[in-house]
C-alpha cells in the first residue's frame, strides 16, 4: 500500500511541476525566448541536502559551478562544458567534470540534463564505496533576460559499480545562476 502511494505522490509532484512550468510559460508575455539570444558562460552557486532520500546521514551542502558556452547545438537545444565541485557540511566534497545538455522550452524555461565523472571524499559523511563518483542531473531554471537563472537541481552520485560497494546519493540544490561576464564588467 505505501509504495502504491509513493508512486501515486510522486506522479502527483510531477504533474504539479509541469502545471507550474507551463503556467510560467503561459504567463510570461513580453519574454519570450526562441533560443537565439546569446548563452553566455555562467558561474552558479547554490546549497542543498546531500543524500536526501535517505533517512540517514543528510547533510547539507554548497556547490559551484562554471558552466561554459555553448559548444553545438542551436535554437532550442545546446550543449555547453560544464566544472563543478560540491561540499557537505559534513567535511565531504566532490569535483568533476562533463557537459551539460540544455533544452529550451520555448519559455524562460530551461530544461538541463548533465553528465560528469569526478572525484569524491567523504570527510565525516557517507561513505559511496569508491574515490570515482559520477553525477547525473536533471535541472529546471527560470530564465531572466539579463541572462542569469534561477532554479532547482537534483542530481544523483554513483561510482557506477567500479566498486563492489556502490550506495549512490541523491542531492537536491537550489541554484542561482550569473553570467561570467559580470564578474569582469569593463570600466569606462
Amino acid at each position: 500500500m505505501g509504495v502504491i502511494l509513493g508512486g501515486n505522490l510522486m506522479k502527483l509532484k510531477l504533474a504539479a511541476l509541469l502545471t507550474m512550468v507551463l503556467m510560467v510559460c503561459v504567463f510570461s508575455k513580453g519574454h519570450t525566448f526562441d533560443g537565439l539570444n546569446p548563452t553566455p558562460s555562467l558561474i552558479s552557486v547554490g546549497g542543498g541536502v546531500f543524500n536526501i532520500t535517505r533517512k540517514t546521514q543528510k547533510a547539507g551542502m554548497l556547490q559551484l559551478e562554471y558552466k561554459g558556452s555553448p559548444f553545438f547545438g542551436k535554437k532550442l537545444f545546446k550543449v555547453r562544458p560544464l566544472l563543478a565541485s560540491m561540499v557537505t557540511f559534513q567535511g565531504g566534497f566532490w569535483i568533476g567534470g562533463g557537459v551539460n545538455f540544455e533544452v529550451y522550452l520555448g519559455c524562460p524555461v530551461v530544461l538541463t540534463l548533465g553528465f560528469a565523472p569526478g572525484f569524491y571524499a567523504r570527510g565525516h559523511g557517507k561513505d559511496l564505496g569508491y574515490i570515482y563518483e559520477m553525477r547525473s542531473s536533471v535541472e529546471l531554471a527560470y530564465r531572466f533576460k539579463n541572462n542569469s537563472r534561477f532554479g532547482a537541481q537534483f542530481y544523483h552520485l554513483s561510482n557506477g559499480s567500479f566498486s563492489s560497494k556502490n550506495p549512490g546519493t541523491e542531492v537536491l540544490v537550489a541554484f542561482y545562476s550569473f553570467p561570467l561576464k559580470w564578474m569582469f564588467k569593463e570600466k569606462g
